[in-house]
């Protein structure tokens, strides 16, 4: 194959190969060098991809197909075919990149593979440029010694194998071949000319060199030969094609080869011309054999009558060049392919016949169905009956369909199914709203880390707590797209409850964004300039100022968190029922099913149902606080001298312990709280903190519900 364009001047490589720790055998293992300066290799190209620039899609696409070269010629090394294994690290060589750190592994794969074939020139050639691209491979100093000993040059591999004990004294093996070559050494320099390679043999335990070696080295070339192939000649009507099996094949291989051959062919039968000239059909592997047989008597015949016909030229004509001789091997076999459905054939059965492919089309003949009509006539087979009676039983079908779907019983399943379709919906536009409510929150964390920001930078003054607000650090920009999304979050929580009146989840969330809204105003005056500016309906409150904007607001959260604690009762009672009446349908079907005994199916359909009341009330209550904390601590930074915001204090407090909050966290918001006052008016009203112990089980069901409310308390310092 073509080598890449980059790669021309080098060979480069794949999956390093385990080295071989077998003595290699050559027939002119001790042959001597021939002599000669050999030209020093060309410079390698600078290196892509490896600390420079990045692989483009074809650097990646070569890399990716030297890698599959690179196993492909393992697995075949491994099997023994290390011509194959050759092709393949030699064709992997040309698709990496230069420099790549994988070249000296796949130099040194490709000298053991040319000395397993008995070619120990090049593989000192590879050997050399494996130890170029990477001087401290020991496989690389192993394999060049290996080569020199197969060339016959055993100081030159004494001399390597030293080099890499002294680079790697810990090698057993190189120990080891260093003192086998030290016996060579001293037995070639102890012997007469002409028996020192003789000698040298004899001392390392090797075959003598001579007709020994060569036919070592001869049977070691015929094992790397490529195994033979068959060659068949197939004849479809007009179409001729060749093809190759392997000649050890089955019978399977020779019918997937046709198939590959002959594609949309339809349904085949495999014939071959016998002696007579009759068509015999092929059903299996002795039949094969005997096509092959055939052709090789016919091959024989027609090299006998060219042999005589050579002879008789020769006679006639003794100064004319001898003619070509044919060349005796297997040789190719003519098949016949016949469609199976045409021409009225009968088709073979079993192996004798090659299967249309999935989706093929196959053609019939006439007479079949003609016989098929006439198989249906005599025997009174209808061959539309089955569809009268399917458009019957379809019929009946949407009849008793009918019948029930306008039943008194029936009315209520689709009620049923109504109010499912309108949850969903109302559930839909609710976490519609969801959405935009996260999206505010994340501006507003935005100004929370631009707060931490200042205040670590700020020295105090007028203006530090100011930046303790962390909505107070957004731009006026940030602040309007804020509320926006806000307002688009409140749009969408009351489409939720027009759809589904009695959805208190959209009315507690509805309540979070307008206190979230208040707050935003609080801090922000331009926001709330804007808003006030747009017409009443559309700002979401009636106030014509920000004061008394904020106020409304936070009356607003108050109003929806009271409503939504209204409609708890209604809505825990009927999904109580909901979940009562499902758990008794899921026992009844598990004990027809057999899943289930009764007395456990009856068991478990009793089971206490979820309080969605205990559940939900202290979120809300903990929200309903926050909204009181607030409305005091912003009383209390306007200087205001009344009572008013010691008493939404107080009842602050006391809808936090309503919901169950712990005494820290009660504690850490009194604590944070714009008057320092705040825990000393909490105690002078008469309100304790201190939690009362109760074991009982509504106390645990309070502190669970707790849990989840208590970091909204901490929150609530905002």
């Amino acid at each position: 194959s073509a080598a890449h364009p980059r790669a021309e001047a080098q060979r480069r490589g794949g999956a390093p190969l385990p080295p071989t720790h077998e003595r290699i055998p050559s027939g002119a293992a001790m042959g001597k060098a021939k002599g000669g300066k050999k030209a020093r290799p060309a410079p390698l190209p600078p290196a892509k991809g490896l600390g420079g620039a990045a692989l483009d899609a074809d650097d990646e696409e070569f890399l990716k197909r030297g890698k599959e070269l690179r196993a492909q010629g393992a697995r075949h090394h491994a099997n023994g075919e290390f011509a194959a294994a050759l092709r393949c690290f030699e064709q992997c060589g040309t698709l990496l990149p230069a420099g790549h750190p994988d070249a000296a592994s796949v130099a040194c794969d490709r000298a053991t593979c040319h000395l397993r074939l008995g070619a120990p020139d090049k593989a000192l050639k590879d050997a050399n440029m494996a130890m170029r691209l990477a001087p401290t491979s020991a496989r690389a100093a192993q394999l060049r010694a290996r080569a020199h000993e197969s060339k016959g040059h055993l100081h030159q591999a004494l001399d390597d194998v030293v080099a890499l004990r002294k680079a790697h004294p810990e090698m057993e093996e190189a120990r080891v071949y260093e003192e086998r070559l030290r016996k060579g050494v001293e037995a070639m320099n102890g012997a007469k000319a002409g028996k020192k390679h003789e000698a040298a043999a004899r001392a390392m335990g090797m075959p003598l060199p001579g007709a020994k070696g060569k036919a070592v080295a001869q049977q070691q070339q015929e094992r790397a030969r490529p195994p033979p192939t068959l060659k068949i000649r197939c004849v479809l009507e007009d179409d001729v094609r060749m093809l190759e099996v392997p000649a050890q094949g089955t019978f399977e291989d020779v019918k997937k080869a046709i198939r590959a051959k002959f594609p949309g062919a339809g349904t085949l039968a495999i014939k071959y011309e016998a002696e007579n000239g009759e068509l015999v059909t092929v059903a299996g592997l002795a039949d094969l054999r005997v096509a092959i047989q055939t052709a090789a008597m016919s091959a024989m015949r027609e090299a006998a009558a060219a042999q005589a016909e050579a002879k008789r030229l020769a006679k006639e004509n003794p100064d004319a060049p001898p003619p070509k001789m044919p060349q005796l091997g297997l040789p190719y076999v003519s098949l016949h392919l016949v469609r199976v459905v045409r021409g009225g054939a009968i088709a073979p059965v079993g192996d004798a016949i090659i299967a249309a492919e999935d989706g093929e089309e196959c053609e019939f003949d006439d007479y079949i169905f003609d016989f098929a009509d006439l198989f249906r006539q005599q025997l009174g087979i209808d061959p539309d009956g089955h569809v009268s009676i399917h458009s019957e039983g379809l019929e009946r079908c949407q009849e008793a369909l009918e019948t029930v779907a306008t039943s008194e019983e029936a009315q209520p399943l689709f009620d049923e199914a109504a109010g499912k379709f309108q949850e969903v919906a109302a559930l839909a536009m609710f976490n519609w709203g969801n959405v935009h409510m996260c999206c505010a929150r994340k501006r507003a964390e935005g100004g929370k880390a631009k707060a931490a920001k200042d205040k670590k930078g700020a020295d105090g003054g007028a203006d530090a707590s100011a930046q303790d607000d962390p909505l107070a650090a957004l731009s006026p920009e940030e602040a309007l797209a804020m509320d926006a999304k806000l307002m688009e979050a409140e749009a969408k929580y009351a489409e939720s409850l027009r759809i589904k009146a009695d959805f208190y989840e959209a009315l507690v969330a509805w309540g979070q964004q307008r206190f979230e809204r208040a707050k935003l105003f609080q801090a922000q005056e331009g926001a709330a300039a804007a808003a006030i500016a747009r017409p009443a309906p559309e700002r979401g409150f009636s106030a014509g100022e920000r004061a008394a904007a904020v106020d409304e607001l936070y009356v607003s959260a108050i109003e929806k968190y009271t409503a939504a604690l209204e409609m708890l009762p209604g809505v825990a009672e009927r999904q109580a029922a909901a979940q009562k009446i499902s758990a008794e349908k899921a026992a009844a079907a598990a004990v027809r099913a057999g899943t289930a005994t009764p007395e456990a199916a009856a068991a478990t359909a009793s089971e206490p149902v979820q309080d969605l009341v205990k559940e939900v009330t202290p979120q809300v209550l903990v929200m309903w606080g926050n909204v009181l904390y607030e409305q005091s601590a912003i009383l209390v930074r306007k200087g205001d001298k009344s009572d008013d915001w010691q008493d939404l204090l107080v009842d602050a407090v006391k809808k936090f312990k309503e919901a169950g909050c712990g005494v820290g966290d009660i504690n850490g918001a009194l604590s944070r709280h714009a008057s320092k006052d705040a825990a000393s008016v909490v105690a002078a009203r008469g309100v304790t903190i201190e939690e009362e112990k109760k074991d009982d089980a509504a106390q645990d069901q309070k502190d669970s519900a707790a849990v989840t409310a208590s970091p909204a308390v901490a929150a609530a310092s905002g």
